[in-house]
């Protein structure tokens, strides 16, 4: 059995996969033959069973998955795999899997990390640091405690972002399809009632994936629903926003603020007013780098490569069809 891994390091993601990483994979397969693109793949004349690539964001290795002859298996280290469903990859009969939960711990960090800065007025003092400036906020810091924090698209990194969340007095509810208790939340309501759940938010996060069904699924009306005062993440993909009508919502002041992880379009226009908004933090679509990421994926990806092998039930499965 054959693996080919594409990556290259120091590309749009700034992950890195070592040759420790290489060598962890040879002990449960024959060979293992590593790329760092497309390009080069296609010179070699190589072919294999299972491809390991990143494919959250950029153009996915469609060309070579189209040709192959032996392929069977794609795993993406990414959870993100709107690119894979865009593309001609979706329509081949191979099984899919991503990197659900090797993300979590480093996006529920820094979920956190938006959500304290901004009770605690950390952006003003970085202006008055800046001016050079010794007073305290015109605002008395806050705490979580007496607090809603929401995440909608309660999954893996919202579990992590709710632990968190949980450990420092936050009251947690969770938005999803499938109504399930799940353990640091304090509710879980069906997304058929997402306005009235946004209502009840102070903080509210936004994981969900991007498909057809979750374009702009957070809008003008969605944000109307919210509380007024609300603080608004993005962690998901920009294409679940509605960019216009999130400058509207922060213009009015129905929005105390936005932390922006991803926007739409990515990179953000020089010219979109997102940048200069004083109440506004952006970030280059980071939250997730860490740099255990790759280290959690292949023990994930080899996990699975042992399920492969033995034909039994693999973990992280996705169905680009019905996304």
């Amino acid at each position: 059995m054959d693996i080919v891994v594409m990556y290259k390091e120091g590309g749009v993601v700034p992950l890195v996969v070592t040759q420790a990483h290489v060598d962890t994979m040879k002990k449960h397969v024959d060979n293992v033959h590593w790329f760092a693109n497309e390009d080069e793949l296609l010179a070699s004349g190589v072919d294999a069973e299972i491809i390991f690539c990143f494919a959250g964001v950029g153009t996915p290795p469609e060309r070579w998955c189209l040709q192959s002859k032996r392929l069977k298996w794609l795993n993406t280290f990414s959870a993100g795999v709107d690119p894979l469903v865009r593309s001609k990859i979706s329509d081949l009969p191979i099984i899919v899997t991503n990197g659900k939960g090797v993300h979590s711990r480093s996006m529920g960090l820094t979920a956190l990390g938006y959500c304290v800065a901004h009770l605690r007025k950390f952006w003003d003092m970085k202006e008055n640091q800046r001016n050079r400036v010794w007073k305290k906020p015109p605002v008395m810091g806050d705490e979580a405690v007496g607090k809603t924090l929401g995440i909608v698209g309660a999954g893996s990194i919202g579990q992590a972002t709710a632990e968190f969340a949980k450990g420092i007095g936050f009251k947690v509810i969770g938005v999803k399809r499938k109504v399930t208790p799940l353990e640091y939340f304090d509710e879980v309501i069906s997304d058929k009632e997402m306005d009235r759940a946004l209502g009840m938010m102070d903080f509210v996060i936004v994981l969900t994936p991007l498909t057809e069904q979750t374009r702009h699924l957070i809008n003008a009306d969605r944000f109307a629903a919210m509380k007024k005062g609300a603080y608004f993440i993005n962690q998901a993909r920009g294409g679940v926003v509605d960019t216009n009508a999130l400058i509207d919502a922060l213009h009015s002041g129905h929005l105390s603020g936005a932390a922006l992880d991803t926007v739409e379009p990515e990179p953000l226009n020089e010219d979109s007013p997102l940048w200069d908004m004083p109440n506004v933090f952006i970030t280059p679509h980071y939250s997730a780098d860490s740099p255990l990421l790759v280290d959690r994926a292949v023990e994930q990806f080899c996990q699975n490569i042992e399920s492969f092998k033995a034909g039994k039930p693999m973990f992280n499965l996705v169905d680009l069809k019905n996304m």
